[in-house]
């Protein structure tokens, strides 16, 4: 038979979680705990420590819960964390978990929506300042959704799906992630990796044009392919799109010269994302 918990203890348990969920200050210059923010009906229902009294000894889990959600984020968005400095990442983590409170067991799930969120929050930033720290949120994501997707079976078409191939939807693996970036944030995230810090690092110079990459993740770890302009523009089309009507599109965004190599191109940067398990099945068109 189910208990209901006491009522004592779920008002406790609501003033606790109010007490360690309240923002650190940091007004002079380090991240502090306020304890004298905290509800008075709360700090009577604890007792002093050895070495601490009651409002330190709930200082100690507001200090510890938040600290372990600024990892958390720190962990999941390693680029993002390093253009900013650890100290303007945290004040933007905060206002982020303010709005959008913890809801699931799994911290990491703290962190959803996190780079749609620092889009929103970048609107004083110059152009190029904000584009690259999108950006890196979200490669940063990217990298995250590939390392955390379900394990799927490898998708190779048979012999009779290939009357429906054409105009059947190919279905993305949840393990590929598609990123195009306007600087080299991949590299330097390679690079941040292997010498982990917290200071904030210079943005690196723009590149003359984007590139597109795919992340997939395998046995050995995360991949990286470098696309073609035109091969990545395939691809974001077969996410929507019949690859019938995927390929019709992109050959009417080709010039004449390009046209004439497309159905050679086509058919190799097909066979490698099928090599390369970018997908696991077919879905009816629509």
């Amino acid at each position: 038979m189910t208990k209901i918990a006491p009522a004592w203890l779920a008002d406790f348990q609501r003033r606790f979680g109010d007490a360690i969920t309240t923002p650190l200050d940091r007004s002079t210059g380090a991240l502090a705990a306020t304890p004298a923010a905290y509800d008075d009906t709360l700090v009577n229902m604890t007792t002093d420590g050895p070495t601490a009294p009651k409002r330190e000894r709930l200082a100690i889990y507001n200090r510890q819960y938040w600290f372990r959600l600024f990892t958390t984020f720190h962990e999941a968005y390693p680029l993002t964390m390093r253009l900013f400095g650890a100290w303007d990442m945290n004040a933007h983590i905060m206002r982020f978990l303010a709005a959008n409170p913890p809801a699931h067991w799994d911290l990491a799930r703290a962190t959803e929506g996190f780079d749609s969120f620092l889009e929103n929050e970048l609107a004083a930033e110059s152009d190029e300042a904000k584009r690259v720290l999108v950006e890196a949120a979200r490669i940063d994501r990217a990298w995250q959704r590939v390392f955390l997707a379900p394990a799927v079976p490898t998708y190779r078409p048979s012999e009779a799906e290939a009357p429906r191939l054409l105009d059947s939807r190919l279905v993305q693996s949840p393990a590929v992630a598609f990123v195009e970036e306007h600087a080299p944030l991949l590299e330097l995230r390679r690079h941040i990796m292997r010498e982990p810090g917290e200071t904030r690092i210079e943005m690196p110079p723009a590149f003359d044009a984007p590139r597109s990459w795919a992340l997939v993740r395998r046995d050995e770890g995360t991949l990286q392919l470098l696309l073609d302009a035109r091969e990545a523009e395939l691809l974001h089309l077969l996410a929507t799109r019949s690859v019938r009507e995927a390929l019709a599109m992109l050959e009417a965004a080709c010039s004449n010269e390009e046209r004439a190599a497309l159905p050679e191109k086509a058919r190799a940067w097909l066979a490698r994302s099928v090599e390369n398990d970018f997908w696991i099945g077919l879905a009816s068109r629509g």
